[in-house]
């Protein structure tokens, strides 16, 4: 779809000029789970990254397990660097082909809970589905690389270098899944490498404005040591095609985020999507995010800028290879 270019965002930069002495770059953050900003509020900056090999749904084959052995763990683990080395840049029969090891960085453990899914409530570890919108998700994921490519609109949102959607810390991609956060008095600012998202968020009690967004718009504030995000207002885009349905951007749908500095490295974020109109209760995610990158199998060092738009050379060639797939047809 599109690729990396080792050049810093221009973002980040206004960013590294804003933050505080000391707030950027992994592992820059607090030392100790209680630490403040110079101005008393918790310490939450750094460069996190959430990747894990554990899914968001928990598989059909391990319906009765939550949670993995520690060797079961090491086991899944080993299998997937093996599969990786094994499969790497291979292409399927009929197929260009994708991106191969030098440029994917999912990470390769799974969390510290050894759960078999990141969902944690409700108990089964599913994403609690109401009547039909099931059926409309899997139809919508069917659609992935098979088409119809009518138009750029048959791209799904990241294909078009727009968004996948919140939330973004959820380990679905395979390669950027890293945030900047830095504060501000009254603010806190985060960073997603990508399609470099940039969400500013208020900790005071400045009023929504009212605009309805691909992202929503977002306002928190402190519950002891916890920030609490709650962010509404996302725009309806009912023709817009997602690769992860779920996360699609609905005017019905409500994300609450929580983000806890637990330790030196490690902060417990959780977040609980409400949507009456497609979910029939409301279900908690639990990602852990670290700054110790290598503990999580992913590379470290500063942000880089993900060039979508500048680099996305795969929508010109769909859209022309289905015309030239119409033609043969009509010949």
């Amino acid at each position: 779809m599109s690729h990396r270019l080792f050049a810093p965002l221009l973002v980040s930069a206004v960013v590294v000029a804003l933050t505080p002495v000391g707030a950027v770059g992994q592992g820059t953050g607090s030392s100790e789970p209680s630490a403040r900003t110079p101005w008393g509020e918790p310490d939450l900056q750094g460069l996190w990254t959430s990747a894990t090999l554990t899914p968001l749904e928990r598989p059909g084959r391990l319906a009765e397990k939550t949670s993995l052995t520690d060797e079961e763990a090491a086991a899944m683990e080993q299998q997937t660097v093996e599969n990786w080395a094994a499969n790497d840049g291979k292409a399927a029969p009929g197929s260009v082909g994708g991106y191969n090891q030098v440029w994917l960085d999912a990470g390769s453990v799974i969390t510290d809970s050894r759960r078999t899914s990141l969902i944690v409530d409700p108990a089964d570890g599913t994403i609690p589905w109401a009547p039909g919108a099931e059926a409309v998700y899997a139809t919508e994921v069917a659609r992935y690389g098979v088409g119809p490519f009518d138009s750029w609109t048959d791209m799904d949102t990241g294909e078009r270098c727009l968004t996948d959607g919140l939330p973004n810390m959820v380990p679905l991609q395979p390669y950027n899944m890293n945030l900047l956060v830095f504060q501000t008095p009254g603010e806190v600012v985060m960073l997603h490498e990508m399609y470099h998202e940039l969400r500013i968020i208020p900790t005071t009690d400045r009023p929504l404005n009212g605009i309805e967004q691909w992202t929503g718009e977002a306002r928190g504030h402190w519950e002891g040591d916890t920030l609490v995000v709650e962010t509404i207002n996302f725009v309806d885009k009912p023709d817009a095609y997602w690769s992860s349905p779920w996360r699609k951007s609905r005017s019905s749908l409500r994300l609450v985020e929580r983000f806890t500095r637990v330790g030196p490295e490690s902060i417990d974020y959780t977040f609980t999507m409400e949507d009456p109109e497609v979910f029939s209760q409301p279900w908690t995610v639990s990602a852990p995010m670290t700054t110790d990158h290598a503990s999580r199998g992913v590379t470290a060092g500063q942000l880089w800028e993900y060039a979508c738009h500048e680099g996305n050379h795969a929508m010109v060639n769909t859209l022309s290879g289905a015309r030239t797939l119409e033609a043969r047809v009509q010949e």
